[in-house]
Formats: C-alpha cells, sequence, structure tokens
C-alpha cells in the first residue's frame, strides 16, 4: 500500500464529530502500524504515487522506488480545491476540510478566532460551519446560491436548514459572492458583491475535489474529473481498477456512470474491487448513505439524488413549525434515493426499498409516512 497520508487509517466520517469536541482524536484512529504488520500488509506512508506503466506494470513513486504490481488498485481520492474567490489564498489562515491535520488546524484556529467565516454551499462547508459553531465561535457562512445543497434541497429544505441554523448562531449570507479580502482592526475583512461587510480571523471552505488522477493520466486511463470504470470497477488500463472518490463508475441503479464521495461507496467499493482484482467477476451495487446532525437535528441522503441525476421525479412533505423535511427521488417507477432533515424514522426501509429495485405501484406518497415503513 502507498499512502500519502502520514497516519493509519482514520475515520473521515469522525471528523466533524471532532470538530465538534465530542469525541477524542484517539477514538478517530482505527488502525495501527502494528495492524498492518500483523496482516502482512506492507505500507510506505507519506508516498506518492507519480506515474503508473501499464505494460511493465510498475507503479512509480516519487522517493520510495517503484513497485511491480499484477493487480492495482487507485483510490487516490482527491485535495480540496483550491479557493476560487479572487485575493482569499493571500489570508493567512485558509483551511479545507479533508484530513485529520486539516481538523487540527481548523481546531486551532477556531479556538482563537472571534469569528470564521465558511465559504461554499456543499456537505463539507455545512459540516465546518455547524462544527465551528458547536465550539461556540461565531460563524459567517457565506455562499453563492440560495441555500445550501441547492441541486438536492428544494427552498422549503433550504429555509429549515437556515432556520436550525440560525438557532445555533450561524449567520447565513446566501446568492451573494466574496468581491474583496482585506486586513481591517487586526482581524480580516471579506466585502462582498452585494455591499456587505463581514470581519473574520480565519477563512474555512468547501468547494470541491481537485482529484488525483495524474499518476494514471500519462498511461492513458479515460478520466471524466475522476477515473471511469465499468460495473466492476475496472478502468481503461488492463488489471488496474479504481474505487472511493475517485471513480466514475458504471451505476447500475441508474444505468449510467455516476461518483460518489461517500465513506460507505468507498468502503463497498474497496469490497467488489478486492474479488475482481483475485480473480473474481463481481458487478457493484449500493446504496450509498450519508448521515450527519444537522445543527441539533439529523439529515440523511441515501441513493441517488438531483445533483447526479437531474431528471429524477419526487415527491415531498414537511414543516417547518415541526422541523422535518423529507423528499423521496424516483426514475422509471423505482425509488432510487432520498434526503430527509428530522427524525430518520423508516430510513433502512426505504434503503431496502431502493436496493430491491421493485417498481413502485402503490402511491409514492405513502412512502412519505414513517408509519407506513416499519424497518
Amino acid at each position: 500500500m502507498l499512502a500519502a497520508e502520514r497516519h493509519p487509517l482514520y475515520n473521515r466520517v469522525a471528523l466533524p464529530r471532532y470538530l465538534r469536541g465530542q469525541v477524542r482524536e484517539e477514538k478517530v484512529l482505527m488502525r495501527t502500524v502494528e495492524d498492518y504488520a500483523a496482516r502482512n500488509l506492507e505500507i510506505h506512508f507519506e508516498t506518492w504515487a507519480t506515474a503508473v506503466d501499464p505494460v511493465k506494470k510498475v507503479v512509480h513513486t516519487e522517493k520510495a522506488g517503484d513497485f511491480p504490481y499484477d493487480a492495482l488498485l487507485v483510490a487516490t481520492g482527491g485535495q480540496p480545491a483550491p479557493p476560487p474567490w479572487h485575493g482569499a489564498a493571500e489570508l493567512p489562515c485558509v483551511l479545507g476540510f479533508q484530513t485529520l491535520d486539516d481538523t487540527n488546524a481548523i481546531i486551532a484556529a477556531a479556538d482563537r478566532s472571534e469569528r470564521v467565516l465558511v465559504m461554499g454551499g456543499s456537505f463539507i462547508a455545512y459540516e465546518l460551519a455547524e462544527g465551528i459553531a458547536h465550539r461556540g465561535v461565531k460563524v459567517t457562512w457565506l455562499m453563492r446560491g440560495p441555500r445550501f445543497l441547492r441541486y438536492v434541497l428544494d427552498v422549503e429544505g433550504g429555509e429549515l436548514c437556515r432556520r436550525l441554523g440560525e438557532e445555533m448562531g450561524v449567520e447565513f449570507i446566501l446568492e451573494d459572492e466574496a468581491k474583496r479580502f482585506a486586513s481591517s482592526n487586526g482581524h480580516f475583512l471579506v466585502e462582498t458583491e452585494k455591499g456587505r461587510r463581514v470581519e473574520f480571523d480565519a477563512l474555512c471552505y468547501g468547494v470541491g475535489l481537485k482529484y488525483y488522477t495524474e499518476p494514471v493520466e500519462a498511461a492513458g486511463a479515460e478520466l471524466r474529473k475522476g477515473i471511469v470504470t465499468d460495473s466492476r470497477l475496472r478502468t481503461s488500463l488492463p488489471d488496474v481498477y479504481a474505487a472511493g472518490d475517485i471513480a466514475v463508475f458504471f451505476d447500475v441503479m441508474v444505468g449510467k456512470h455516476n461518483q460518489m464521495g461517500t465513506w460507505d461507496n468507498a468502503m463497498a467499493h474497496g469490497k467488489v474491487a478486492a474479488v475482481n482484482m483475485a480473480g473474481g467477476d463481481e458487478e457493484f451495487f449500493d446504496v450509498p448513505t450519508y448521515t450527519t446532525t444537522m445543527f441539533g437535528s439529523t439529515m440523511a441522503v441515501m441513493g441517488v439524488t438531483p445533483d447526479v441525476q437531474p431528471d429524477l421525479e419526487s415527491v415531498r412533505t414537511f414543516s417547518l413549525e415541526e422541523k422535518f423535511f423529507r423528499k423521496l427521488f424516483f426514475l422509471d417507477d423505482r425509488l432510487v434515493g432520498a434526503i430527509m432533515i428530522g427524525p430518520p424514522k423508516g430510513r433502512k426501509k426505504l434503503i431496502e426499498i431502493m436496493r430491491s429495485r421493485e417498481r413502485i405501484t402503490r402511491p409514492r406518497e405513502e412512502l412519505l409516512d414513517p408509519t407506513n415503513l416499519k424497518d
């Protein structure tokens, strides 16, 4: 195993809880160096694969030499895309949120700040806003879209998220963009296109990943932001597989290529790739899920959503007063996705229905009622 990280395996899903101060760092770690040795796994930390030779079947690295292979798994993921706002990169405290080291840097910056500016409308930006607010630090969340997850949540879902965030003290600036950054009274200042001015001490952001495809790019692998695979996670290069965030895999649920950035999707990919690299012939099919807190409530996202497949049909129910929102997504009369804010009752049953791939013959609205979904 060649790992760019300096840490053994840790639970990225636990990083938001660590940021909120709800778990200790040692609880985030999942493996030790001794664990790898006990399983006869040779691992090289802080080592970057720089190129793949698919003819000689060799991986080149920047410092640890060359490594021959019979089958190769590329699970390189990516790094936070650089901040796209003019002048942001020149600020002395600009932090993305992906790794354990990132999280420690954000904790240190937040705890010495009066206010943190969070930018972006992604899951990562949300986890930053909630986590930093949970530490008792003032947060301003600036996004150019009309709401968090604007391609998945509709107006009412976005409004519920905003209300929950404001109850935790988060200030929202929506449908606006940073115009310039400057120093101000020992702090920093952002001026927006609409004339808002916010002083802050640290900038944290989430605007997506820059996928690390360079090792296979020169070798001629088919790329589409990430590395394109078939439903068995095979790339266009012989005996080379891809898994996790980096894999643009053929998703049999929707009948087209898809890319998922969730922990459970990466784990499921790894299991299928392992079987096929060892000579099997297993097709990948799973329902990815993502569950997190939502400013004191809960949010669960399952399956395929409109950011991936824009032409999905949907039904929904919500109550801003009772603080819940549910929306289900359908393709060809099959349930393929859902998003829920509030108590996640019926979640497991919805996932079972998605996995069954059965056509829905009863009124779709019935699936919105948890009493019709006995887990």
